[in-house]
């Protein structure tokens, strides 16, 4: 009895084995299937192109020539002359401090003068009575000079405590007002020249600046005149970043705008690059993978039915499309799209 019961123990275990080893055979065979079984894609022929790839930013119209119009030395306003708006000329005197404090002061500094000059005249007479040193003489002609340089200073502040419009033109702001106490160099007013020349200034990053040249046109958008494209060209390039922002100043100017346009106005640009090298436009849909400077896709292999993993550098990013150098894809000219997101490296493939 004890034989019979191990002998139906042993078989039930043999059949067990057997029925797990068919199992584990037939699952590999139905993976082995499914890896050989191709997936349906879609390709994108890729087409070449060396239009210029628009560089965009935006930034504020501005008169060409902007001139920010203080006192040198501070004081009271006593007056104003001048009001935002206005048109002013050359020569023209805008703002006055009051004068009692400077007339006083160059009072005083004409009267130590005229001390200093006598001075040097009585140590002059006894040195040459053999009464007086040369050292006494040498010492009040130091004193007579420094007086001298002294008047000569508060005289050229005296003439710097009004404001004078530098050239004809018009003031955009008056920043203060009669009676205020004035710092020196703090701006009075903000003027811009009569010339017909506006600018808008834009921060650009390194990777973008590098690409723009002296007289690269742009087309410019404002706002205020939505349905129009005005005519821009790049007339300054900074060499420096700005420290805050760590972009690098363009400045286009606006050419023969046929509209009035205020400073102020707040602009959209897109500039266009002279010099490109050429690059192709590839579809969003055939990206499996991107970060911030490069994307994967697949590419399809014609001969052996499968598809290959590719890494290339992105040159700019479009509403649904990214730009890659030629060299990127050297010798590949189509790209997988439908079914990508489907694909490993060397996965099998059908049209």
């Amino acid at each position: 009895m004890k034989k019979v019961i191990i002998y139906f123990l042993v078989c039930a275990a043999l059949t067990t084995v057997m029925f797990s080893c068919g199992g584990a055979d037939a699952k590999e065979t139905e993976q082995g299937n499914e890896q050989a079984e191709a997936v349906k894609v879609k390709v994108t022929t890729l087409k070449s192109s060396q239009d210029p790839i628009p560089i965009t930013g935006s930034g504020i119209l501005v008169a060409k020539s902007e001139a920010k119009l203080s006192f040198k030395i501070g004081g009271i306003i006593s007056a104003l002359y001048a009001n935002e708006g206005q048109f002013v000329s050359q020569g023209q005197v805008l703002a006055k401090l009051e004068q009692t404090e400077i007339n006083s002061q160059i009072e005083q500094a004409q009267d130590g003068l005229e001390k200093a000059a006598r001075d040097l005249n009585r140590a002059r007479n006894l040195y040459a009575d053999t009464v007086g040193t040369l050292e006494q003489v040498q010492n009040a002609e130091t004193a007579y000079n420094i007086s001298k340089q002294g008047v000569r200073v508060l005289e050229y502040n005296q003439r710097y405590s009004s404001i004078v419009a530098p050239s004809s033109g018009k003031i955009l702001t008056r920043n203060a007002e009669v009676g205020e106490l004035a710092a020196p160099g703090a701006p009075i007013f903000l003027m811009t020249t009569n010339s017909d020349a506006q600018v808008i200034q834009v921060g650009l990053a390194d990777r973008h600046v590098v690409k723009v040249k002296m007289g690269d046109q742009a087309k410019v958008y404002f706002d205020a005149y939505p349905n129009e494209v005005f005519t821009g060209q790049v007339t300054y390039i900074s060499d420096v970043a700005n420290p805050r922002t760590g972009t690098f100043e363009v400045e286009l100017t606006v050419i023969n705008s046929p509209y009035h346009l205020k400073n102020g106005f707040v602009a959209k640009v897109e500039i266009l690059p002279s010099e490109g090298k050429g690059y192709f436009k590839v579809p969003m849909g055939a990206i499996v993978q991107a970060d911030k400077k490069s994307v994967s896709l697949f590419v399809p292999d014609h001969k052996t039915k499968t598809a290959k993993k590719i890494r290339v550098n992105v040159m700019e990013i479009g509403n649904d499309y990214v730009t890659i150098r030629q060299d990127e894809l050297e010798g590949i000219s189509e790209v997988i799209t439908d079914g990508a997101s489907y694909l490993k490296n060397g996965s099998l493939i059908e049209f």
